[in-house]
């Protein structure tokens, strides 16, 4: 009896072991992965370092999940990374590979990047491979958290709060940037009320296009070779003697100061004269009645009529003159 409950203590001891050896081989990259590639095809992709790319890592591809990696291999002075695509991929033979995290303590994934230049290149078949010098390999960690401490211990923070203090000190006070604010509030508003204005000026332009367009001919015509020699002439006879008149039109103004007081004189004496010619319509206007109604009547007929000559208190003198005209035999 104790001999057969003996025997039953070391199989299960036995059973045991067995167990715990065949669970020691199992590790977390022997774990189905939910979304995988199911039944694709491999690729092979050659890096120089690959950091701790973990086996089951996201392989992608214009923002979309293309792939997963199958294995790790160093093989000699690079690192093979097997990578499972799924069925339909299509990967061009010239696409980069970039291992990419996009966070400090993200996932780390590969990305296929298409070739920037416009190339004819075929589609990677299976089991293809890209070469190290189409792949970049991920920056080291120690490498990253160096330049952000150079960065935060370099000053830069410091001179970015420096920065930001000249613009609050630059930057008018609130009223006034509110002053500015409400202008530009306006002018936009203003702005979008005559719209039609700018669509008038752009349909302007459209037709000074159209119009050039039109008259496509004739600019071919001044500027093709039968006129290069009007060109020629007018360079020789025109061009040159203004680029000699030029020179001495700068020298006047640069040392014409003395003209100054000059320019300044005549300045008042053409505001004056502006003054006066403002005022010259109406006396023109005046004086050209005057003509009108007087002295060109006078001069048409040239008489005295004298209808009457009063006295201080009111009196009528005109038959008193008219006698005593009479009596000088000026009248009859």
């Amino acid at each position: 009896m104790i001999t057969t409950r003996l025997k039953y203590a070391i199989a299960a001891m036995a059973f045991g072991c067995a167990i715990l050896s065949t669970s020691c081989s199992i590790g977390p990259n022997d774990l189905p992965l939910s979304g995988g590639s199911g039944t694709g095809y491999e690729v092979t992709l050659q890096f120089a370092s690959v950091l701790n790319l973990p086996t089951g890592a996201y392989v992608m591809m214009d923002g979309l999940r293309v792939g997963e990696v199958k294995s790790v291999e160093v093989t000699g002075d690079a690192v093979a990374v097997s990578v499972n695509l799924k069925p339909g991929t299509e990967v061009p033979a010239d696409a980069h590979a970039v291992i990419r995290q996009d966070t400090l303590l993200g996932d780390t994934y590969i990305a296929l990047d298409r070739s920037r230049s416009a190339s004819d290149a075929t589609d990677l078949a299976p089991g293809g491979s890209i070469p190290v010098d189409h792949t970049i390999s991920p920056p080291q960690l120690e490498d990253t958290i160096a330049v952000l401490a150079n960065f935060v211990n370099g000053g830069t923070i410091q001179k970015i709060e420096d920065v930001i203090g000249r613009l609050n000190g630059v930057v008018p006070a609130q009223q006034d940037l509110q002053k500015l604010a409400s202008v530009v509030a306006g002018d936009m508003h203003d702005l979008a009320d005559n719209t039609s204005e700018i669509d008038r000026m752009l349909v302007g332009f459209d037709s000074t296009a159209v119009a050039v367009n039109e008259e496509g001919g004739v600019i071919n015509t001044v500027f093709d070779d039968s006129a290069m020699y009007y060109w020629h002439e007018a360079a020789v006879h025109i061009v040159s003697y203004v680029s000699l008149v030029l020179p001495s039109i700068g020298s006047i103004f640069e040392g014409g100061m003395w003209m100054v007081p000059m320019l300044d004189s005549l300045a008042d004496t053409v505001s004056s004269g502006r003054e006066t010619w403002d005022g010259a319509v109406p006396a023109t206007e005046k004086l050209a009645t005057f003509l009108r109604t007087t002295v060109v009547p006078f001069a048409q007929n040239p008489s005295v009529n004298i209808r009457s000559v009063e006295s201080a208190n009111g009196d009528e003198l005109v038959g008193d003159m008219t006698n005593v005209l009479r009596m000088l035999g000026a009248v009859r």
